[in-house]
C-alpha cells in the first residue's frame, strides 16, 4: 500500500497505511460492534457503575477502584492536553464517524486506558482465575481500541499508549491502593496525606476534564474521612437493602446532576464534581443509616 500524497509527521505514516487498511473491511455489522464497544468504553458508564459498588457490594473495594480508576482518567486527560496530538479525523482517506468542532486530542486512548483499568482492577481483585481474567480484562481494551482505530478517531500509537497505562494503573495501581487502604495510620495522617495529594492535582490540571477528575477525587476523600469519623456506617448483608441503596443513590445522584447546572467553566465543574462526590460517599451513607438500610458500626 503506497502512503499518502500529502507530508504528515515522522511516525504517521505507517499508522495512516493501518487505518486506512482497517477501514477497507467497512461493513454495517462491524460499524455497529464498533459502536458498541464505544458506547461500552465511555467513561459515564464507569462512574455509573462505581457508586454502586460503593453503596451496595463492597465499601473498600469500590473506594479503592474508585480512586485507580479516578487517577487513571487524570492522567489519561492531563497527557492528551500536554501531547496535543491531534485525531485522524478530516485527513484525505480516512473516515471518521464523528466530526469534531473543537480541539479534541487522543495520545493515549481513553477507552482503551480506561477499559483496562477498570476491567483490568476487578480481574486483580480476584483470588482465582485472576490470570484468565486479566487476559479477558486486556483483549476487552485491546478491541476497543482498535474499534476506535477503525472509526477513525485513534492513532494505533494511541491505543499502545493507553494498553501501557491501563496495565500500569490496574496492576501497579491496584497494589499501592490496597497497600494503603490496609493501613492503620492516624485518621489525621490519611486525611493529610489524602487531601494535600489531590489538591495538588488541582494545581497541576491542564484542561477542565482532569481538573474535574481530581475534583471528584478530593470530594470523594473528604467524604470518606467525614463519613468514618461521624457517621460511621457499613452495608447490610440483607440484598433487598442493597437494592434499595442502589436506587436511592442513583436517584440522589441524578436529582443532584440535574439541579447543578452551572456554566461549564473549570471552576464551576470542580465545584461540581466536589459536591457530587460528597453524595456519593457521605451524603447517600447519612441517608442510607436514616432510612435503616445501612448498618451503624460506629456510634456518634
Amino acid at each position: 500500500m503506497s502512503g499518502p500524497d500529502f507530508p504528515m509527521p515522522a511516525g504517521y505514516v505507517w499508522q495512516y497505511k493501518f487505518i486506512v487498511w482497517l477501514q477497507q473491511f467497512e461493513t454495517p455489522w462491524l460499524d455497529r460492534v464498533a459502536h458498541w464497544f464505544a458506547w461500552l468504553g465511555i467513561e459515564g458508564t464507569y462512574l455509573l457503575v462505581l457508586p454502586i459498588v460503593f453503596w451496595s457490594i463492597h465499601r473498600k473495594f469500590g473506594m479503592r477502584l474508585g480512586y485507580v480508576l479516578l487517577s487513571s482518567m487524570y492522567v489519561n486527560n492531563w497527557l492528551k492536553v500536554t501531547l496535543s496530538v491531534v485525531r485522524p479525523t478530516g485527513i484525505p482517506g480516512i473516515r471518521s464517524v464523528d466530526v469534531l468542532t473543537g480541539p479534541s486530542y487522543s495520545l493515549p486512548s481513553g477507552h482503551t486506558q480506561e477499559a483496562l483499568t477498570f476491567f483490568g482492577a476487578l480481574a486483580a481483585a480476584l483470588r482465582r482465575g485472576k490470570k484468565w481474567a486479566w487476559l479477558g480484562a486486556f483483549v476487552l481494551a485491546l478491541l476497543m481500541g482498535l474499534s476506535r482505530v477503525y472509526e477513525g478517531l485513534h492513532w494505533p500509537t494511541d491505543v499502545l499508549l493507553g494498553l501501557a497505562l491501563g496495565t500500569v494503573f490496574s496492576l501497579v495501581g491496584w497494589s499501592v491502593g490496597k497497600w494503603w487502604t490496609y493501613r492503620s495510620y492516624p485518621f489525621s495522617v490519611r486525611a493529610t496525606v489524602a487531601l494535600v495529594l489531590l489538591v495538588l492535582l488541582l494545581l497541576v490540571h491542564r484542561g477542565p476534564m482532569d481538573a474535574q477528575y481530581a475534583g471528584w477525587m478530593l470530594g470523594g476523600a473528604i467524604g470518606i474521612l467525614l463519613e468514618e469519623r461521624y457517621v460511621g456506617s457499613d452495608i447490610s448483608p440483607a440484598w433487598w437493602r442493597r437494592v434499595c441503596t442502589a436506587v436511592i443513590g442513583m436517584a440522589g445522584l441524578i436529582a443532584l446532576q440535574w439541579v447543578i447546572q452551572w456554566p461549564a467553566d473549570t471552576g464551576w465543574l470542580v465545584v461540581r464534581a466536589l459536591l457530587v462526590s460528597l453524595w456519593c460517599t457521605l451524603g447517600a451513607p447519612y441517608a442510607f443509616v436514616q432510612c435503616g438500610l445501612y448498618r451503624r458500626v460506629k456510634g456518634d
